[in-house]
């Protein structure tokens, strides 16, 4: 399978909102329990102050996958506070192309973005019956640290990826 990666630009928001919405719709492969709209998925994923980066993957002029890594909020006071020397990570990518090295090529983009702003590590969490993210996240060296339920009573596991030693 062809495809690209690229930063994400604003005229991307419908079409990675329309991604997310589908797998909050698929079920139990994300912690987001509702859908967004592109307004607010802008507010969260772009103009968020803690915004780092977005990387997309295309397939021709379509957008097949994205990965969001925000730098952790120092002001966080939930059980999952991290240092502010770390990034949040989230990655979404089609039903119809996952397991296809999509997700391995959008890390890719996202780690050097991350080594070059000073990083530390970086922090993925999902739903401990998310098979395929746990999965994809141990295939690029992420280790396991954490374990906790959240506010909707899911039970997350929080793996970790060292950029720095």
């Amino acid at each position: 399978m062809i495809f690209s990666v690229r930063k994400a630009e604003y005229g991307d928001i419908k079409e990675m909102s329309n991604i997310l919405n589908g797998i909050i719709n698929e079920g139990g492969l994300t912690l987001q329990n509702s859908t967004t709209t592109p307004v607010d998925f802008k507010r969260d994923y772009f103009t968020n102050p803690f915004s780092l980066c977005n990387h997309v993957a295309t397939q021709g002029t379509k957008i097949i996958g994205f990965q969001f890594l925000e730098w952790s909020d120092p002001n966080w006071s939930g059980i999952d506070k991290l240092p502010s020397d770390w990034g949040l990570i989230a990655t979404y990518v089609s039903k119809n192309v996952r397991g296809l090295g999509v997700g391995k090529q959008l890390f890719e983009a996202t780690r050097l973005t991350s080594n070059d702003k000073g990083m530390c590590s970086i922090s993925a969490t999902m739903n401990s019956t998310n098979k395929g993210a746990i999965g994809y996240y141990e295939s690029l060296g992420f280790c396991e640290y954490f374990t906790f339920e959240n506010e909707y009573k899911q039970t997350c596991i929080s793996k970790r990826f060292d950029l720095r030693i």
